[in-house]
């Protein structure tokens, strides 16, 4: 057993008593697309397509009680690359003008979410952002209001990406249309679903990454 597979142990006995995810354990699923804003040969590979998509709170606070808000969305995999399997681009909300500095949100519209670590492409390191374009007529992180959004106009988030330390620019735009809460058993995993050039960084810390996320899924299925 590996160092980080020891140290996500908890990880595993925290679902378990949960019986549910123990990050971000409540969210709303739903259909989208995803529209690359950016030029093809400008930064990250993530090309336009239909995406499943999860809006979450990442303790799983009730009602409109902030709570650290969660994105993620599932890139299907290229038709030429189908063995290859589908890309999970997972995010959380940050401090204003921060990258890494986790923090809850207050509100929907007022959210940034950051992918947290960087993403390795080629010989780069690139960031992800997001911020909700749309207007949500609701105070406070609500769940319900995020899912009556969806279901009657949709919701847009712009995309950003940033290589190294410079700034964002543009790269896609994500719109979600349809609640489908049966997709709700998928378990989004940035460090085991990926681009076959992207992957995490730095490696230790996604290594540590994906057995949290492996050892969230046993506790789950202990039950």
């Amino acid at each position: 057993m590996q160092a980080s597979d020891i140290a996500a142990l908890p990880i595993r006995f925290g679902a378990a008593i949960r019986d549910r995810r123990l990050f971000h354990p409540s969210g709303v699923m739903a259909e989208g697309i995803l529209d690359r804003i950016a030029p093809a040969d400008e930064g990250l590979p993530m090309n336009s397509c239909d995406v499943i998509a999860r809006v979450s709170k990442g303790v799983g606070l009730p009602g409109a009680v902030p709570d650290v808000a969660g994105l993620a969305w599932r890139i299907p995999p290229p038709p030429d690359l189908r063995s290859c399997g589908p890309w999970d681009v997972l995010l959380a909300s940050t401090l204003a003008g921060t990258r890494v500095g986790l923090a809850p949100a207050l509100s929907w519209s007022g959210a940034t979410f950051s992918s947290l670590m960087p993403l390795r492409y080629h010989d780069g390191l690139w960031w992800v952002r997001a911020r909700l374009a749309t207007r949500v007529d609701a105070s406070g992180l609500s769940l319900e209001a995020i899912e009556r959004q969806i279901d009657s106009t949709g919701i847009t988030f712009d995309i950003d990406q940033a290589p190294g330390t410079s700034g964002f620019r543009p790269l896609a735009r994500l719109t979600l249309r349809h609640v489908d809460p049966s997709c709700d058993d998928i378990a989004f995993d940035p460090a085991m679903h990926s681009d076959p050039e992207v992957e995490l960084a730095p490696r230790w810390l996604g290594d540590f990454r994906r057995s949290a996320y492996k050892r969230s899924r046993q506790g789950r299925d202990a039950q």
